[in-house]
């Protein structure tokens, strides 16, 4: 492999180690210091802030001053926000711990897939980044069994990022910057597909991150599996075989149409999801989890392919950081519809992500295969 790609990966793994962390930390660390619920859901939302402006600020930097001062920034932060954590004196420690995370983690995403679309060959692009995110996702894997094996001590779940993200700053002093960067950098200008490419991302992160909402457990017991937790697992681990298969196929597709499909078939799933039973049930929720991982590495490639150079890690940096909002948006409506009508909740999340795949077969473009210089320049 790549050694480059090695580099990256490693930072890249603690975008989804702190990701599932924060339930583990926030229970541990709140029984410790007796945090009030109030108290206790404010560092998950200081991360969503972090999200939402980690990956525009980070974005801009590498647009204006190189993708090399925005990957070690990215690092940097995830740094001081696990140093912050695991000294936390108070449960309040750990808002400012958890935004500071939250900004390096967006910035990670918003430069790392451009970067690596921009230093390896168009044949090759996808399944890159494809392995750099993957190794993101398969941390989902290990979090929650170290989580348990911990036994409530949650400063080493800031102590293993904080060392991860040292190590990964440090191998990053050596990385080339990006040639192509070097040659095309220039004045930034509008891209009307920032904010079509950021409408994907906000519609894709709704019905994602509301899989993940208190009322999927509920629907699983209604379904006589008694222990949710436990089949909530089996389903979920569908979403890594969809990251690993969506890697080893990135390249194989058009990615216009990946995109389109993998968010198309995700909406008609959950509509069989909700009228299944007994092991079709389980089968079809194993499903949508898969397509849900599946459509990560298709969607990090392709949205660092349509952006030209100039703007390309402002404009990713824009689209998923904002995007993510959507994340807090869907648990919210998805839970509030699903307590006065369940058909209902799941049909809004069937059309609101396969609306995201009719956008982008209207208005997408070609990339798989192409010099990113014969997309958009």
């Amino acid at each position: 492999m790549n050694w480059k790609l090695v580099i990256l990966s490693l930072g890249m793994s603690l975008t989804f180690w702190d990701i599932f962390n924060v339930p583990y930390i926030i229970n541990y660390a709140g029984t410790q210091f007796h945090a009030s619920p109030l108290l206790a859901s404010l560092p998950l939302s200081a991360e969503m802030i972090g999200y939402a402006l980690g990956g525009a600020l980070n974005g801009l930097l590498s647009s204006l001053r190189g993708r090399k001062p925005g990957l070690l920034l990215s690092m940097g932060l995830v740094a001081v926000g696990s140093l912050v954590g695991f000294v936390a004196q108070s449960f309040s420690w750990l808002i400012p711990a958890e935004l500071l995370i939250g900004l390096g983690i967006e910035g990670e995403l918003s430069v790392v897939p451009a970067y690596v679309s921009e230093t390896v060959t168009p044949e090759r692009r996808g399944r890159s980044v494809g392995l750099v995110t993957a190794s993101g996702f398969l941390t989902t894997l290990v979090v929650g069994p170290i989580a348990v094996l911990l036994n409530g001590e949650w400063r080493f779940l800031f102590l293993a990022g904080l060392l991860v993200s040292l190590i990964a700053l440090i191998t990053r002093v050596k990385l080339p910057e990006s040639k192509m960067w070097t040659e095309r950098r220039g004045k930034l200008s509008f891209d009307l597909g920032i904010a079509i490419m950021t409408l994907v991302w906000f519609l894709s992160y709704f019905t994602g991150y509301a899989l993940f909402a208190d009322p999927v457990f509920q629907f699983i017991g209604s379904h006589g599996f008694t222990n949710t937790s436990l089949y909530f697992t089996y389903i979920l681990y569908g979403d890594p075989l969809g990251v690993v298969l969506a890697t080893v196929l990135n390249d194989k597709f058009e990615r216009k149409f990946s995109v389109a499909l993998v968010n198309i078939l995700a909406g008609v799933v959950i509509v069989g999801w909700f009228f299944s039973s007994g092991l079709t049930f389980l089968l079809l929720g194993f499903a949508e989890m898969f397509l849900q991982g599946f459509k990560f590495p298709v969607m990090y490639t392709y949205t660092s392919e349509i952006f030209g150079t100039k703007i390309r890690t402002l404009g990713y940096g824009i689209a998923d950081g904002l995007g993510h909002l959507g994340g807090a948006v869907g648990p919210i409506l998805f839970a509030s519809t699903y307590m006065s009508n369940q058909l209902s909740s799941f049909l809004m999340l069937s059309v609101v992500t396969a609306l995201a795949g009719v956008i982008v077969l209207a208005w997408g473009v070609k990339t798989t295969g192409k010099p990113l210089e014969q997309i958009r320049g």
